[in-house]
């Protein structure tokens, strides 16, 4: 079992993500790439756009615990205990995307689960 202390988590840039995304890799199947992560935003970060993208190679779970943002046209999304959001995509499913950027204003956690590569292809209409 692994414990996660979010207070003393040790943060890595997370890689292919947009700047100031940070994760800790809980778990990770060398052979299978499958990999399940625990990641943050920052509070304060503003994101900045980010185009539509897929997994080729992967199904995606996503579990969001907290956080808010506030949306460009002023909409705010959050999440806190007890109350969760969660999404699924499927392999090669475009998804994600705020072309006009966010801004966190209280740090946003959530957990990716990959079951293979978490390869990112058709990012700016690139494979």
């Amino acid at each position: 079992m692994v414990k996660v202390n979010g207070k003393e988590v040790e943060w890595e840039k997370a890689p292919n993500w947009v700047q100031d995304v940070q994760r800790k890799v809980l778990y990770k199947d060398e052979q299978k790439g499958a990999l399940f992560a625990i990641y943050r935003i920052p509070e304060g970060v503003y994101v900045e756009g980010e185009s539509p993208h897929c997994h080729p190679h992967a199904n995606q779970f996503t579990l969001r615990l907290s956080g808010e943002m506030e949306l460009p046209d002023g909409t705010l999304k959050s999440f806190s205990e007890g109350d969760y959001g969660f999404n699924y995509c499927a392999k090669n499913e475009k998804h994600g995307g705020a072309p006009k950027g966010v801004k966190v204003l209280k740090d946003w956690i959530w957990i990716h689960y990959w079951d293979g590569p978490d390869d990112w292809g058709d990012k700016e209409g690139e494979e």
